[in-house]
């Protein structure tokens, strides 16, 4: 390889307008991760030739590998003026549209590549992506057997299947296929990660959690870590401490309703806030966190290598991972032990498994001492206030009392991802509609936009006698304060199990509605009951199905006590431990 280079280099050199070496030498830069270097190649190009369209093509994709999603997006537009047929330009354009969240065009323009030429190489992949985001699932699903019946062995398209699945609430498939992806790239991290994060909404046994969480390290991890990582950290105890947070989520998104007030109590006489920002689309919120951090570093594009030797510069001492096995986590990088101290904390309710995260930040009543702790790979820090510290959006309304008893019909509620709302989850919640004749139930979900999941939903309630009269599924609202402000319909909003909410839990209590929570046996069964004890709402807490029936019935029934207890939420709220920063 060394040799080609040379060639390429010295040919360059013997004709500096050498346009195909040029390129090839980019070429080679890319295929070794030099990424930088492979950009400068195809600008040499694009400042010779505007039009050449395998330069186009290339600085596109690694705009896109940067992170630079707008920049690439108009690098595409920019080579379709002058290649208007090209399949490969449209297909980048469409993917980075995807990326950056305008689902409706990169469908468009994947549909007319479809038309044309329905074997390119990820197009069925791409487009069931972006269908999926749309809420599509079944469309979506479609597109990925049509990837896989192509190409048997395209890990990709299991996992992305194994997505949409999820969203339908088809869980077993949803498993099946990512075992599938597994199955033929067993490094394939994210859909390992995938089937873990799965795991939390279905299975009952945390020591089967755990013990897949231990296959993720040594598949995908273990390899990873030095034998004798080396920090250059000054080991004194009168300095300022780094501390980095790694995340995904610095965006609008639930994490941040949680992590924002932290990162701004933080007492900079000793703390020093470094946010490593894997956020491909900013937002508001991103440019909130931006403030408030005293280094920020985008990292979206980053290699791992490259992002983990940019926190052994930044001399990080302890680096805190926001997103567990959750969507966009940098997982692998804390693998490579950049930082003396990793800890776990926030996006993700389980142990990672990792043997290079040290430690996981939860409280007593999430993960109880003597339960847990034999069950994961980090050592437990329970937090004696609650691992939680919620901060509402600005803005929002007074909560809306419920009408007295003269109010038709009560109505339970719940806008958590369907992926929490199982079978079992769905059997107890019509028991309880079962036991409060004439009430109703309103769910909210995005994945709701998708007919045939609607449809799914629709039957499984009437599997257990609730008619459809009885359901209100709502699948999409245009904004945060519209969707704060439809909590004014829900009298009491259900926490489902064993994958509890968390934000959908505050912002209920927020918006004085009262949420009846089933403690469970392990930490995202739990995180209800920590939020309503550390709340100081202890009276809606269950500790068994029965009672969690039981409870919601005799609130439900009793509308003047209701109304009541509603009147008080708010500040009940607002005065406890969970939104003391």
């Amino acid at each position: 390889m060394a040799d080609t280079e040379d060639a390429l280099r010295e040919a360059i050199a013997h004709n500096a307008h050498d346009l195909v070496a040029i390129n090839a030498l980019g070429n080679l830069c890319w295929g070794q991760g030099r990424i930088d270097e492979a950009a400068l190649c195809y600008r040499q190009v694009l400042d010779l030739d505007p039009r050449n369209h395998a330069a186009l093509l290339n600085l596109g994709n690694v705009l896109v590998r940067q992170g630079s999603l707008r920049a690439a997006a108009g690098l595409y537009e920019q080579g379709l003026k002058t290649h208007p047929g090209s399949p490969d330009l449209r297909f980048g354009l469409a993917s980075t549209l995807s990326s950056l969240g305008f689902q409706a065009r990169a469908v468009e323009i994947f549909a007319e590549i479809d038309r044309e030429q329905p074997d390119l190489p990820g197009l069925q992949v791409n487009l069931g992506l972006a269908l999926m985001k749309l809420g599509r699932c079944e469309e979506a699903i479609a597109r990925y057997d049509r990837a896989i019946a192509a190409n048997p062995d395209d890990y990709m398209a299991f996992n992305n299947r194994g997505n949409a699945l999820q969203n339908q609430q088809r869980m077993d498939e949803a498993v099946s296929s990512y075992h599938r992806a597994l199955a033929i790239k067993p490094d394939h991290a994210r859909a390992h990660s995938n089937l873990l994060l799965i795991l939390n909404y279905i299975e009952k046994s945390q020591e089967a959690i755990y013990r897949e969480s231990l296959r993720f390290d040594a598949q995908q991890a273990a390899t990873l870590l030095p034998a004798m990582p080396a920090f250059r950290n000054v080991r004194t105890t009168d300095r300022v401490l780094r501390v980095g947070y790694v995340s995904a989520d610095f965006r609008q998104h639930s994490v941040a309703f949680f992590l924002k007030g932290i990162v701004a109590a933080h007492d900079r006489r000793q703390v020093r806030v470094y946010c490593y920002a894997n956020v491909l689309q900013p937002d508001a919120v991103t440019t909130e966190f931006e403030a408030l951090a005293d280094q920020w570093r985008p990292i979206a594009g980053l290699s791992d290598d490259a992002m983990a030797e940019q926190i052994r510069a930044d001399e990080i001492d302890i680096l805190v991972d926001l997103g567990g096995h959750t969507g966009g986590n940098r997982l692998l990088v804390f693998a490579r032990k950049p930082a003396p101290v990793q800890v776990s904390w926030l996006g993700y309710p389980n142990t990672t498994g990792m043997q290079a995260m040290d430690f996981r930040l939860t409280d007593s009543i999430a993960d109880p001492v003597g339960e847990a702790d034999a069950l994961h790979s980090e050592k437990l820090i329970r937090l004696p206030h609650g691992f939680l510290c919620y901060q509402p959006s600005p803005g929002l309304p007074d909560p809306h009392l419920v009408p007295g008893p003269g109010r038709p019909q009560l109505t339970f509620g719940s806008f958590n991802t369907l992926s929490k709302i199982t079978p079992e989850v769905i059997r107890v919640w019509s028991e309880i509609l079962s036991r409060t004749p004439g009430s109703r139930l309103l769910l909210k979900s995005e994945a709701l936009d998708d007919a045939a999941t609607t449809l799914r939903f629709l039957e499984m309630f009437s599997q257990h006698g609730i008619a459809a009269d009885r359901l209100e599924l709502i699948a999409w609202m245009p904004d945060h304060l519209s969707h704060m402000q439809l909590y004014s319909r829900i009298d009491i909003a259900l926490d489902p199990f064993p994958y509890n909410g968390t934000t959908t839990t505050c912002e209920a209590l927020w918006m004085g509605v009262p949420v009846v929570a089933l403690r469970g046996s392990r930490h995202a069964a739990r995180v209800g009951a920590s939020i309503l004890l550390h709340a100081g709402l202890p009276e809606w807490v269950a500790e068994d199905e029965g009672r969690y029936i039981e409870l919601a019935a005799t609130r439900a029934l009793d509308r003047v006590a209701l109304a009541a207890s509603r009147a008080t939420v708010r500040n009940r709220m607002r005065a406890s431990v969970l939104m003391d920063c």
